[in-house]
């Protein structure tokens, strides 16, 4: 496969599962977002990055993501569904296509509307970085990817821009996808548009 037909499928990809959760949804959703965010990658896991302080960093990641509602759940939660692009650099250089569902929240602080997200799905990366443990294989290209958001409007803009906080990983999903310890880390900041 070219570099061009990886590029058209890395990009035709995530805009199909967004326009399969708009006929899912019904023509009465319209709330979609896009977010660009970046940040540094590691190979580590998020809980020892927080806890341990040991970011042993990997090189950078930049992703776009594309949401979706799909079905109001009442309280200010939904369901959604996602479609999420990225890119790493500076160290490993791959690319990786997702789609997952998500659980997003909304609620409003003052005037400034606040979401938190998490979303889950499918991941497949092109030319996977090396095993972090076993640096004779490859990771598996197909890996579970998790995805938490945080999402502040940004005042003056808040019903069309938000400031995103977003931590991105990629696993074997305790076995389900890869018996390894395939995995990567990224805890990012960006921006989100909604329309």
């Amino acid at each position: 496969m070219t570099h061009i037909d990886r590029g058209w499928i890395a990009i035709t990809v995530p805009l199909l599962m967004c326009s399969f959760s708009s006929a899912v949804a019904g023509n009465d959703q319209t709330d979609w977002s896009v977010t660009a965010f970046g940040g540094p990658w590691t190979q580590r896991i998020v809980s020892e990055i927080v806890i341990d302080g040991n970011y042993d960093v990997s090189g950078g990641l930049i992703g776009v993501a594309v949401d979706r509602h799909l079905a109001r759940l009442g309280w200010g939660f939904s369901l959604a569904g996602e479609g999420v692009l990225t890119q790493n650099f500076d160290g490993p250089v791959f690319t990786t296509v997702g789609a997952g569902l998500g659980l997003r929240f909304d609620s409003i602080a003052g005037h400034i509307p606040i979401s938190v997200a998490a979303y889950t799905g499918p991941s497949y990366a092109f030319h996977p970085p090396v095993e972090q443990y076993n640096t004779d294989r490859r990771q598996h290209p197909f890996l579970n990817y998790v995805a938490v958001e945080l999402a502040i409007g940004i005042p003056r803009h808040e019903n069309h821009w938000d400031a995103v906080l977003r931590i991105f990983h990629r696993s074997g999903a305790w076995g389900l996808y890869s018996p390894n310890a395939d995995e990567g880390s990224t805890v990012g900041v960006g921006l989100r548009a909604k329309f």
